[in-house]
Parts: structure tokens; sequence; C-alpha cells
């Protein structure tokens, strides 16, 4: 996940010597400064190590996404391809946040009983109060996905670009209300921690097409999975 309070370049002589100097070297992650403690993301999802949340009937553990495609723009910022948007919010168990952005990472960063997706993507979200949440999305190869593909297509390096038509429900499942919940960090420096991590049990689709469209971009920007060292980590299933 990237820092939502990070500048979004855009075509200046100063941006485009910033995105050269990229700090986010994914092939030397360890030489990476690790400015918090021991609850880092991503993470292995493990079945033994999943706990069934517990419900209770005063408590909304729903997440409903309200994302307007008006003023949208895409661009490759030298990390990976950033969808921004204007007017974007989610409520997140009964809580309120705005969406800041939207990018993904090839392959995916959170795995499954350790098997890996091909792609994932983070909805960075932020509370009034600075709280961060994340909802990750994974994808899988199957069908074409023509929101997908536009928006890769349109990225250019530096450049914000305006998309004409977005859809953001073509990028998230049907339904949202299956989900892993842990607290952990930011993927990438200043990998921050005490962020909400929401990630999707149910995958989407994208054709093989769509996904080497992307890993022309960026082949590998995934950050290792890291231990969950005795955190929660909860699965809702609403």
């Amino acid at each position: 996940m990237s820092d939502p309070t990070r500048p979004i370049p855009t075509q200046s002589a100063d941006a485009v010597s910033q995105s050269q100097e990229n700090p986010f070297d994914y092939h030397h992650q360890k030489e990476w400064r690790l400015e918090s403690g021991d609850s880092q993301s991503p993470i292995d999802i493990r079945r033994e190590d999943v706990t069934p949340a517990d419900y209770a009937p005063d408590e909304n553990d729903t997440i409903v996404v309200h994302v307007t495609g008006e003023g949208a723009s895409v661009v490759d910022n030298g990390n990976t391809v950033q969808i921004v948007l204007a007017n974007s919010t989610a409520t997140i168990r009964g809580r309120h946040f705005k969406l800041m952005q939207a990018h993904f990472h090839a392959p995916a960063e959170h795995t499954i009983d350790g098997v890996r997706h091909p792609l994932e993507g983070h909805f960075v979200f932020k509370a009034q109060d600075g709280r961060l949440a994340v909802i990750a999305v994974l994808y899988r190869e199957g069908v074409e996905n023509e929101q997908f593909a536009v928006l890769v297509s349109a990225a250019q390096r530096d450049v914000r670009v305006p998309v004409d038509s977005f859809d953001a429900a073509a990028l998230v499942p049907a339904t949202l209300n299956c989900y892993y919940h842990y607290l952990g960090s930011l993927t990438t420096p200043p990998l921050s921690e005490n962020v909400e991590w929401y990630v999707l049990d149910e995958p989407v689709a994208l054709s093989s097409a769509d996904i080497e469209a992307f890993r022309r971009h960026y082949a590998f920007n995934a950050r290792d999975t890291q231990p969950l060292n005795g955190r929660p980590l909860l699965k809702y299933t609403l």
C-alpha cells in the first residue's frame, strides 16, 4: 500500500527527477528503513491463524463504498498505477472514511495459505482523525475487465490523465460481506503502522492480457509477506 499522503507527481521537471530517485526498490526490500515495530503488512493469511469474528447486535460490521467516477484520473507515479478520485467515501464498520487513492501491486502482496494471486488492488481511505483503512482486492486470471484495461492503457509516467468513464464496481467483488481484518502497516516506506486492513475474500477476474498490460508498467512491485507476530486475524462473513 502506497503512502496516501505522498504527493502525486505532475509533469514538472522536479517531479520527473524525484520519480527517478525511486526509494521503493523491491529487489532490495531489506534495505528499506523500518520506522515502526512488529505489526507490518502484508501477511500470509493462514486458516490456522484466522479467528471467526464475534458479532454483536448493536455493531455494524458492513463495508459500504460510495465511489463516484466524476473527476477520476490515472497516473503511473513511478511505483504503481494509481487512480485518483474526488468525492468518494466509504462507511467501514459504521465509521466514515474518504477515499484518497487506489493502486495496484503485481503479484499480490497478501497471500492466502501461501497462494499468491497475480495482482492486488488497494483502495486507501482516511478518516477525519487521520486513521487509515485499506480495502484490499485480490485479482485472479479469468475474463477481460474492461475498466481495468482502460485505466492501465491510459496511465502515463508522472502525468495525471483524466478518465472519462470510471466504474469502481468493476474493480471490486459484487458483495463486500466476506473479509479478513487485521491491524498492519503501509507496504511501502515509511512502512507506518496502525493501518486497518480489510482483505476481501472473493477475488475479481482479470484477463491474462489485462495482467500482462499492468506488468509492462510493473512486473514486480510487491512487498514480501511479514510475520503475523501474534496479531488478531479475524474473518467476517456477514
